[in-house]
């Protein structure tokens, strides 16, 4: 089979042909999740529509040894096939490997400035600062402005979206089981080592903002402080102080609860939406216990 992507993994959990069920699983699932969300990116869609999903197919073959996943794009999408002929002769599969390895290289500088205590500042440019110190032909850090540098907003889009995924398996790239993962085309590559599980875990921030969220405490772990917040059918994880247990457990379950809260983001998510909230008070308004 003329393959368009080379997956391949080397460690103990692919050896003499015998594969752990589990880290198979994962690769594949997750490699399946990374074509699907960049592939939907260069239609500019930040998510993979249903009526995209159901005319992505990946023909695979598995050869022997570590394990090598030979992948071939099976397009039907209409829309997808007049942005691939007009990609300025290079394949679906060479971008697919330069984006992804662009969106971890922005999540590999984003780490670095977090772990220096720096705001995490992404600009969009199409023509990096002369005294920029540019480590990547598209990303790179600006160090008067102390921001990173992005030739295209697809890096920023690719590097949300492909997280959890890339998250995944690199979570299962420890060394040994999984020594490294390799994706490439005919003229990129990408390697996934241990190394690269830095960019993994997160760096959360609770905002100074002040809100006010009505609902009900639900799904409550009282000795974590950790439970969720049902508000307009939508679910709210969220934290709270050991001196606001007695007011939490009272309210527990009980509808039309107001809650006042401080955001939390994280910022290795390259975003600023809320991941959750810190309960700072609540009460019931009927029985005014604020």
């Amino acid at each position: 089979m003329e393959q368009d992507l080379r997956i391949y993994a080397k460690g103990l959990a692919f050896s003499d042909g015998v594969y752990d069920l589990r880290t198979l699983e994962t690769v594949i699932s997750n490699y399946r999740k990374i074509l699907d969300r960049l592939i939907s990116i260069q239609l500019g869609k930040r998510q993979v529509p249903k009526d995209l999903r159901s005319q992505l197919g990946y023909q695979v073959q598995i050869n022997s040894g570590s394990i090598e996943l030979l992948v071939k794009f099976l397009l039907e999408h209409k829309e997808l096939l007049v942005v691939f002929a007009a990609t300025d002769g290079y394949t679906l599969s060479e971008i697919i490997v330069r984006l992804l390895r662009d969106a971890i290289d922005l999540r590999k500088k984003a780490s670095e400035l977090i772990k220096k205590g720096i705001t995490v500042n992404i600009r969009i440019s199409n023509s990096f600062n002369v005294g920029s110190n540019i480590n990547s032909r598209n990303v790179a850090f600006d160090q008067t402005a102390g921001s990173i540098l992005i030739n295209d907003p697809k890096i920023l889009w690719a590097a949300q979206t492909t997280r959890t995924p890339i998250n995944e398996i690199l979570a299962n790239v420890d060394g040994k089981a999984v020594e490294y993962i390799d994706m490439s085309s005919r003229e990129n590559e990408l390697r996934l080592t241990a190394e690269d599980r830095e960019i993994i875990g997160q760096h959360k921030e609770e905002l100074p903002t002040t809100l006010t969220i009505v609902g009900r405490l639900d799904m409550v772990a009282f000795t974590s402080h950790r439970g969720s917040i049902i508000s307009d059918n939508e679910r709210f994880s969220v934290t709270w102080e050991e001196h606001i247990r007695p007011k939490m457990q009272k309210i527990a379950d009980v509808e039309g609860i107001l809650f006042k809260v401080r955001p939390v983001i994280d910022h290795k998510r390259l975003d600023n939406e809320a991941i959750g909230f810190h309960v700072l008070d609540c009460g019931d308004p009927q029985e005014k216990m604020f």
